[in-house]
């Protein structure tokens, strides 16, 4: 097996246990909808302008979202999954048979043979409480709260696939790129502000939030591209060559005493923009042009944290069995004898009581369509922005969105295609003060051939009972026609 692998998938999902709540990317369907408010800012912090509500809170809203090219569960749901989960505390992984035995109920698993590059995330998301409030006609301001946690790989060499890399022969050096993987669970608060520039013919919006960062547990394990090789062995162990690997943690991971406080420092920035333009005698713009830069910003672990640097020249052995992780002590406990190994003393490796984890930066664009008030087409593009090597990732996303908005309630179907890889519907509902949805529908809810990934939102929220006389895109709009330009009305409720 491939046991570098599985070492560093352990420490990205352990980062994320016993942190609550568990809930990140932001889903498009939702953010795209022309009510969405304060949430559609975590997106294009200059939609807000055009918000219909003179004000709106974000009471909480609640998202997941996991996704890997790296292994597949055989015709099953996420949903399923969890159920099965729940009912039962008797869970058996089968290694030679593909098998997971949940209950009385068992699931078959498989690995890919693609040979793309291969990415594993996992990235949940609390907002609120959060509230933007309308300030005369062409301003908006809020301020939100955050819980957040993402765990992520990306662009890990394709030979670090199972087949690929149990299709090695033995004994043979193989050269592997450079890795990245990182977990890391934070809190935010901040405050947004998004302002509207008549033009001469639509508007220019910019929009940004500032956000104070508040770590409270991360990880991370960096090896970069300098020639490293790997050689298999017999019995789960392998060999490095000319090997240089950073392995950091906070205490919390290394403790079955965790807790969720802040450790550490670190500030974040969200900066859009958009163009509006076509009036609408029904109100509002017809044709919306966006681009967002989001996550601009790190986190800085400190206090008890530690980081590790393991280098060798020449080769050293890796034996699997030598490594276990049963309780996070034990995980001290590998870094004390990968120290002994490489070093011939169980601390040297010690190199520091820091480290620092980028946030998943990402670039938005979107274009939106109007044909009447209630209709919106939209199609939107969210992907990584690599900015540094050692930076979350937050997966790529091309979503065509249709949505049917009004003041109380609307809907929305989504199609898009997924992380470079794969194809997914997806729905969203609007109720009073409820909404709900998800961008992975096949997986999520349905059962899919191959389960590779899953999310959705859920969340509470209340606004104004229909403003009279203000700007934007739903209740009351400006606009500007023939040439002349004023308040003009859009729709009543």
């Amino acid at each position: 097996m491939n046991f570098r692998f599985f070492l560093l998938i352990f420490l990205l999902v352990h980062s994320l246990s016993g942190l609550a709540p568990p809930l990140a990317a932001q889903n498009l369907g939702w953010a795209l909808d022309p009510h969405a408010g304060i949430n559609g800012a975590m997106l294009q912090p200059a939609s807000t302008v055009a918000n219909p509500h003179d004000w709106d809170l974000n009471l909480a809203a609640f998202s997941l979202d996991v996704a890997n090219n790296y292994a597949f569960f055989r015709q099953a749901s996420g949903l399923g999954l969890l159920r099965d989960l729940r009912s039962t505390e008797r869970v058996a992984i089968d290694d030679t048979e593909f098998a997971v035995g949940i209950g009385s109920k068992t699931y078959q698993y498989d690995f890919p043979t693609h040979q793309r590059r291969i990415f594993a995330r996992v990235a949940a998301d609390v907002l609120g409480p959060a509230l933007s409030v309308q300030l005369g006609e062409y301003t908006r301001v809020g301020v939100f709260t955050r819980l957040r946690a993402v765990a992520s790989t990306r662009d890990l060499d394709p030979v670090l696939g199972y087949y690929a890399y149990e299709a090695q022969p033995r004994g043979i050096p193989i050269p592997a790129g450079t890795i990245y993987a990182a977990g890391a669970a934070w809190g935010e608060a901040g405050i947004h502000l998004a302002r509207a520039i008549p033009l001469a013919d639509g508007e220019l919006r910019v929009g940004a939030n500032l956000r104070r960062l508040f770590p409270a547990e991360g990880a991370s394990l960096f090896n970069p591209e300098d020639g490293r090789l790997i050689r298999q062995e017999n019995n789960d162990s392998l060999v490095v060559v000319n090997a240089r690997t950073d392995l950091s943690l906070t205490d919390g991971l290394r403790s079955s005493n965790a807790n969720f406080t802040s450790k550490g420092r670190g500030w974040g920035t969200d900066l859009g923009i958009q163009y509006a333009w076509g009036y609408n005698p029904s109100g509002g713009y017809r044709y919306v042009l966006g681009l967002a830069v989001l996550d601009l910003g790190s986190l800085r672990f400190g206090g008890n944290a530690e980081s590790h640097r393991f280098e060798n020249q020449g080769e050293v052995l890796l034996i699997g069995d030598d490594y276990s992780f049963t309780t996070p002590e034990s995980i001290d406990t590998a870094l004390q004898q990968l120290s002994q190994v490489v070093y011939g003393s169980p601390t040297q490796s010690l190199v520091g009581d820091a480290f620092t984890v980028g946030l998943p930066a990402a670039l938005s664009l979107q274009f939106a369509l109007r044909p009447v008030q209630e209709v919106q087409l939209a199609l939107a593009y969210r992907g990584d922005l690599p900015l540094r090597e050692q930076q979350l990732s937050s997966g790529s996303s091309l979503t065509l969105a249709a949505h049917y908005s009004k003041w109380w309630y609307g809907g929305g179907l989504t199609a898009a295609w997924q992380d470079g890889a794969g194809f997914n519907v997806g729905f969203q509902l609007r109720g009073g003060p409820v909404f709900l949805g998800t961008d992975r529908l096949l997986g999520t809810v349905l059962p899919a051939a191959r389960l590779q990934s899953g999310g959705f939102f859920l969340g509470l929220r209340i606004h104004d009972f229909g403003g009279k006389g203000r700007r934007g895109g739903g209740g009351k709009s400006r606009g500007r026609s023939g040439g002349s330009s004023g308040r003009v009305k859009c729709y009543e409720f």
